[in-house]
């Protein structure tokens, strides 16, 4: 009995544990699957399976800059339609943030001395809104050849040669951000239904387009419009927050939507202005058929930028933030 007591107290253990074993190998293939599945879902959306980066503390919270730059709203621009015949909207699809945090730049070096420029620690964030236009391919030429990239607020627009414009944006490595559908304010601001259906035409209009919706967004004449007739900024905001959407607004200006008929020269030297007093610049410019002068400006601006040793970024993940107005609940 002993022997046999012996060799039963093996056999037990080994079905103790091929038992134990069996059971910890369908776990891991439950979890297998699971992630498989998740996995599965971020590609179908576009999106990743990790978390969003936290959004970084805005720079300003007041409408207007307190170093004497100016900050006015676009208001002097021209609204721009969409079609004349309006779809019938269709659910908001979920955002999909799509550009990775800026890698952290090296400081801009004199050549010749070694020395670090004078305006290597500043980060440029040129913007342009309204567009796509028919400057939008020779100010893409432009940026390209200058090796720069920047961010594109866009409208709403189906033609084929607008389609095209938006697909070279995001090629080419520039952020493409929604500005509206209509960018006509009376209707936009009219009520939150009636801001959700323009931003329901954007958003689907881009997703169709380039796969994706932007998580980027400005508002028509900055959230300090002053154009909500009806309702504060607010219920705009909060309509923007559920659906994990981040606006930008600027702190810098060219000037080319104040309705003063600046030069070409003027233009630059007012962006270079605003430039020169603040760490982080995010730059309000245009991008329309009517202003070439803007597109020949940054022949001047780009160039002396670079001279002078700044960093010309695109608004990503971490970009410090600049809103005219915050949330309510900031």
């Amino acid at each position: 009995m002993f022997v046999l007591l012996l060799a039963l107290i093996p056999t037990v253990l080994c079905v103790i544990l091929f038992t134990k074993q069996s059971k910890l190998s369908r776990e891991v293939e439950d979890m297998e699957k699971q992630l498989r599945q998740s996995q599965g879902q971020g590609n179908k959306t576009g999106g990743s399976p990790f978390p969003t980066p936290t959004p970084t503390p805005t720079l300003t919270s007041s409408p207007q800059p307190t170093d004497g730059t100016a900050a006015g709203g676009d208001g002097a621009s021209v609204p721009v339609g969409g079609d004349d015949v309006e779809p019938t909207p269709t659910p908001t699809l979920t955002p999909t943030p799509t550009l990775e945090p800026s890698p952290t730049p090296t400081l801009a070096v004199d050549p010749e001395t070694g020395e670090v420029l004078p305006w290597a620690d500043k980060q440029v964030y040129l913007t342009f809104d309204d567009g796509p236009s028919g400057n939008t391919d020779d100010l893409l030429d432009l940026l390209k050849e200058y090796g720069v990239k920047v961010t594109f607020f866009v409208i709403g627009k189906t033609d084929d040669e607008s389609l095209r414009l938006y697909k070279r944006i995001v090629d080419e490595g520039h952020s493409l951000a929604m500005h509206s559908y209509s960018h006509k304010y009376e209707e936009i601001y009219n009520s939150v239904e009636d801001f959700e259906k323009d931003f329901t035409k954007i958003s689907d209009l881009l997703y169709d387009t380039i796969g994706y919706v932007p998580d980027l967004y400005r508002f028509p004449g900055g959230s300090s419009n002053g154009k909500c007739k009806k309702l504060t900024i607010q219920p705009f905001i909060r309509f923007l927050q559920e659906r994990d959407i981040r606006y930008f607004d600027w702190n810098v200006e060219n000037g080319d939507a104040t309705g003063v008929n600046y030069t070409v020269e003027q233009l630059a030297e007012n962006l270079l202005d605003g430039v020169s007093k603040k760490k982080s610049s995010v730059v309000l410019c245009h991008d329309t058929n009517a202003k070439t002068k803007t597109l020949e400006s940054m022949k001047i601006v780009i160039p002396t930028l670079q001279e002078k040793g700044a960093q010309i970024l695109p608004i990503t993940a971490d970009t410090p933030m600049v809103r005219h107005v915050l949330p309510a609940d900031e």
